[in-house]
């Protein structure tokens, strides 16, 4: 590799260069310091998903929870039609998971002794409560 020999005003350059990239060059270290730091709490959390999820997925033949049941928040209304609110102001709102096994699957069936297959049908989700129309 060859030797380059800079002159005074290219030493000047280079270090005024070098003062206006620093705090750029500082909030990239730190970003990059929370990026590795989020990495690690996000791979933690799927791995935890992952071991809770383990069972169903067996169960269901490869589906996850989240691929039987959908989750629906309902906010509530009084019967005059106004929302519902708590102390504060805030709508009330109930969270309700509903099964989506009419709409999008069909969860394996278990095969009694006989060989034959114990199908069941799918009841509706109990206190599902639908919005009123305003």
């Amino acid at each position: 590799m060859n030797e380059k020999i800079l002159n005074n005003r290219e030493l000047a350059q280079v270090k005024r260069i070098a003062q206006n990239v620093d705090a750029d060059y500082q909030k990239v270290c730190k970003l990059n310091e929370k990026i590795a730091e989020l990495t690690k709490e996000r791979d933690s959390l799927q791995q935890g998903i992952d071991e809770q999820e383990a069972p169903v997925i067996r169960k269901t033949g490869g589906f996850k929870s989240t691929d039987i049941f959908a989750k629906t928040i309902v906010p509530q209304f009084n019967e005059n039609g106004t929302p519902k609110t708590d102390k504060d102001g805030r709508q009330i709102k109930v969270t309700k998971y509903v099964m989506r096994y009419p709409d999008t699957i069909i969860p394996v069936a278990p095969v009694s002794e006989e060989g034959q297959s114990e199908v069941t049908t799918p009841t509706e989700p109990e206190n599902v409560v639908s919005e009123p129309s305003l």
